[in-house]
């Protein structure tokens, strides 16, 4: 007689892909930590921003008392993404992005000081957590509470505010590359390193940003708002040079004056706008979902 054995049939379940969460709460405090240290060293020491024109002192100055105020924004809204808000993810990769710019000036373009590993440091873990914040993100999942948000006017004003920096950066270094050195030449007369960071990377930044929201690209939302988080921050930063310029006596030259008045008017203008832009989009924006992905910028077997 012949049997025939079977054997039990088993029941495998396929193993869950793993989504990666938001950058922990531990490397944000370290860089919090890094950070403080470089802001504050630059606020009170004589020897931090040596050699640089007195206005970009009290420039670099008054950048380190902004970042110094917001590193408890950058925690807060860490320990947010962590927990699942979309919202503060935007936020903290907007922060990340400020960091990231800051500290390439200070890493590039500050003469050799104590700090200088921590700069390195700072700009390349900002970096690195900035790229990662903008990677794990399916936006095409979030894109949907986004529909009332004003895409016209972010575009307008992301490109707008790209053209005036490249008009102004350029009309000094064009007439310079043909006829003598430019007048924003820094140390040693190299070039400006906010020429090389703002030409190569924030300008183009906003005109794709720009196209984005034209086009109501799903990635859109996340873009234009990290973006204009760090502009934001720049502005407020560009409005607290005035008193720091002050403090060191610069008030006394007219041309130094006439660059103030100049500066709080117009990122009085900007931050104002960039203020109402990302209020308007938090205040209609919808319910976001589930908004990690494993893969980047897409979903599986999206195109």
């Amino acid at each position: 007689m012949n049997t025939t054995a079977s054997a039990p049939a088993t029941s495998r379940t396929p193993p869950v892909a793993r989504v990666p969460r938001s950058l922990s709460s531990g490397y944000l405090l370290v860089l919090s930590v890094l950070v403080g240290i470089a802001a504050v060293y630059g606020l009170v020491s004589d020897d931090a921003y040596r050699l640089v024109r007195p206005l970009t002192r009290a420039t670099w100055r008054a950048q380190d008392a902004v970042t110094l105020v917001t590193l408890p924004v950058l925690v807060v809204a860490g320990r947010r993404a962590v927990a699942g808000s979309f919202r503060a993810h935007v936020t903290a990769v907007g922060m990340l992005t400020w960091l990231t710019y800051g500290y390439a000036h200070l890493a590039i373009g500050t003469p050799f000081n104590p700090v200088f590993l921590v700069y390195v440091a700072v700009f390349g873990m900002a970096g690195f957590a900035m790229l990662d914040g903008l990677v794990r993100v399916d936006v095409r999942s979030e894109a949907t509470a986004f529909a009332g948000v004003p895409y016209p006017a972010a575009s307008w004003f992301l490109l707008v505010a790209g053209l005036g920096i490249a008009g102004l950066w350029l009309s000094d270094i064009v007439p310079g590359t043909f006829g003598g050195a430019p007048r924003e030449l820094h140390l040693s007369e190299l070039p400006n390193p906010t020429w090389v960071l703002d030409l190569a990377w924030i300008i183009p930044l906003s005109f794709g940003a720009a196209w984005m929201t034209r086009r109501r690209h799903p990635a859109a939302p996340l873009v234009a708002g990290s973006l204009l988080v760090m502009l934001l921050i720049l502005s407020v930063s560009m409005l607290t040079i005035a008193p720091f310029a002050l403090e060191a006596g610069l008030g006394g030259d007219p041309a130094v004056r006439a660059q103030l008045v100049v500066f709080s008017v117009l990122f009085s203008v900007l931050g104002g706008f960039e203020g109402w832009l990302l209020a308007t989009a938090g205040r209609r924006m919808g319910r976001v979902g589930a908004w990690r992905t494993q893969s980047w910028w897409a979903t599986p077997g999206s195109p």
